[in-house]
């Protein structure tokens, strides 16, 4: 029986789905595991949007690439791996505005002991990652997922990343690409999720044997 991964992020020029990639194919390395990408809608006006052509052909390109999340996704997923930029040390409007609409799945415990993992990107070097990460595990508790982040073991977590998620930063219009090191720990949080989303498969299917 194969894990899905889920990996829903919101990203303007492109920085966070950078890492998004990197997290996937991390989890790919892991037998058995399927990955699904999805992008959140943007909130902007395209009228606002077209002001910035960088933006607006970023979004085009993502949008071909990435469908929409769904409340179903979340539902058919083993593991789901947050991702957003960061806005005054907290989550993006859009990835907040899509979290917001999952109340049904809060009302019928569907997420429960599901696995979840975040991940981040910012302009400057003291703009607030961990306390963006630290501000997405909340809605997922509140969903009693199963929150996993980078172990001690990563040692490239002494340069790049947090052991709450990996991270990077990537300058005001995303023009700052992601170092090898911060690649590598996102790769290593894709690892990490799908490695425990089939311990715990394993399990709970021994359990119920």
């Amino acid at each position: 029986m194969s894990v899905k991964l889920l990996i829903v992020f919101y990203s303007r020029y492109g920085s966070t789905a950078k890492l998004a990639e990197s997290i996937a194919e991390g989890a790919k390395k892991v037998d058995d595991t399927e990955v699904i990408m999805r992008k959140v809608r943007e909130t902007a006006p395209e009228s606002v949007i077209k002001r910035d052509k960088r933006w607006y052909e970023a979004n085009l390109n993502m949008s071909e690439k990435y469908p929409e999340p769904t409340l179903s996704d979340l539902e058919n997923a083993d593991s789901i791996v947050f991702g957003t930029p960061t806005r005054y040390g907290n989550m993006s409007a859009e990835l907040k505005l899509f979290l917001d609409t999952t109340g049904p799945l809060w009302v019928s415990g569907k997420l429960i002991g599901k696995v979840a993992a975040v991940f981040c990107t910012n302009s400057t070097a003291h703009s607030g990652k961990e306390s963006t990460l630290l501000s997405m595990m909340i809605p997922l508790l509140h969903h009693g997922m199963i929150i996993v982040g980078i172990p001690p073991n990563i040692k490239e977590t002494v340069t790049a990343g947090s052991y709450y998620g990996a991270t990077y930063t990537a300058g005001s219009t995303g023009e700052l690409p992601p170092s090898n090191e911060d690649l590598k720990v996102a790769e290593a949080l894709g690892i990490r999720v799908a490695e425990v989303a089939k311990a715990l498969q394993i399990g709970r299917r021994e359990n119920n044997a």
